[in-house]
């Protein structure tokens, strides 16, 4: 039996750095296969892409008539206001040649605040949308409405970071959202994730992730900000997230270095 692209990706994700939950990584695969199997085709697009862990895992199981679309500030970093993460161009890339089909990606490099729901839809409508951009109120509240606007019917959000403490924008971010009347809800709480769809879809993704993951379901039915979601929990064992933490302050500071020594 031939390997697939997400199978080969997984034995080799530590090699991305990143904060993925392995987890949520197969997840999120799952729900894209079984979007797959019930017709639902189009791209992915990711704000905040890093060095693409999970934009790579997202877009492996994308056919090959599919896109994948990657936006980020990459160099602009002054724009980064809460620095949250750090996308590196070269290294994306580099992880895109390795593990994927470059010609399916289309790479923005954007301010996210300064895009219109045209920017994206122009490439179809998109099935599994990931915001893990700037974590503050604001950004997140628009990130939302621009993936709302953008997403298929049945597609999928998956908004990072929305229990961390040390990113509170994000969820007060979604209590923004909901409260100036935004659409998509909420399914399932994951490792380091919250799941959203269209009213309409939430019942569906339940039962499936309820019948396909009953060994990772940790509670069902769960209150959260005016509506029920399953909570998931971690089941594979994490990479400590200190070393990722540590490197990517390196690389921050030696950037910064290189750039005080070219005035």
């Amino acid at each position: 039996m031939n390997e697939s692209a997400f199978d080969h990706y997984f034995k080799h994700i530590d090699d991305v750095e990143d904060w993925l939950s392995k987890t949520t990584a197969i997840l999120s695969n799952r729900l894209m296969h079984h979007q797959s199997t019930g017709g639902l085709v189009g791209p992915i697009c990711e704000i905040g892409i890093h060095h693409g862990e999970y934009f790579i895992s997202l877009a492996s199981e994308l056919r090959r008539d599919e896109q994948a679309i990657a936006i980020d500030l990459f160099e602009n970093q002054e724009e980064n206001i809460d620095h949250s993460g750090m996308g590196d161009r070269h290294m994306f890339e580099g992880n895109v040649t390795k593990f994927l089909n470059p010609a399916c990606v289309i790479t923005l490099h954007a301010n996210s605040t300064r895009l219109s729901p045209g920017d994206i839809s122009k490439y179809g409508k998109i099935r599994f949308f990931s915001i893990d951009g700037g974590h503050t109120e604001a950004i997140t509240a628009n990130d939302l409405r621009l993936a709302e606007r953008t997403i298929a019917t049945g597609g999928i959000v998956a908004l990072d970071d929305i229990l961390h403490p040390s990113w509170t924008g994000v969820i007060i971010g979604y209590v923004r959202y909901k409260r100036e009347g935004g659409t998509l809800r909420p399914f399932a709480l994951v490792p380091n994730k919250l799941f959203l769809t269209d009213g309409s879809s939430v019942a569906s993704y339940r039962s499936f992730m309820r019948s396909e993951f009953p060994h990772l379901t940790d509670q069902q039915d769960r209150e959260f900000i005016g509506d029920m979601v399953d909570v998931f929990r971690e089941s594979l064992p994490e990479r400590p997230r200190w070393t990722s933490r540590f490197k990517t302050k390196v690389r921050k500071r030696v950037k910064k270095i290189k750039r005080l020594m070219s005035y």
